[in-house]
């Protein structure tokens, strides 16, 4: 097993440190912007409800808080005004170091995120998935239909 000298396991600390340090100031960074593009996604939800960008937002929302369950179209943020897609992209800027779920950031809670998924369809359509994959389990199995893959 090799030993690591002094000199070079103290390189390999700081350079550790450092990196620790500039993510640490990226997500600090990164975390204003995205309290106010949360507050900006929000306020479009709760100001414009049953509009196509509402319902876009609220994917997106669903999306940040449980993607396998509720996935997003990332080709959906062109169809948002260029404020609010810009509002989601610091929202995911900062969701990416992992801090908290988008709900507990302070600016809605989950029992309203939870009220505009289910207002919006989108736990029907989660249930829909859910079902259709089950039902395509059971008559394929877990190794999927012969031809699945097969395309070109």
């Amino acid at each position: 097993m090799a030993t690591i000298e002094a000199q070079d396991r103290d390189e390999i600390v700081d350079e550790f440190v450092a990196k620790l340090a500039a993510v640490t100031r990226a997500k600090e960074a990164a975390r204003g912007p995205a309290i106010e593009g949360l507050q900006r996604i929000v306020g479009a939800i709760r100001g414009n409800p049953g509009t196509g960008q509402v319902r876009r937002l609220v994917a997106f929302l669903g999306g940040l808080y449980n993607g396998p369950r509720f996935p997003f179209d990332l080709t959906d943020l062109r169809s948002l005004d260029a404020e609010l897609a810009d509002a989601c992209l610091d929202v995911l800027r900062y969701d990416h170091f992992g801090q908290a779920e988008v709900h507990t950031w302070g600016v809605t809670d989950g029992d309203e995120l939870n009220g505009w998924l289910e207002s919006y369809g989108l736990y029907y359509a989660a249930q829909r998935r859910r079902i259709a994959g089950e039902l395509y389990r059971d008559r394929y199995g877990e190794d999927g239909h012969p031809d699945e893959g097969c395309g070109g």
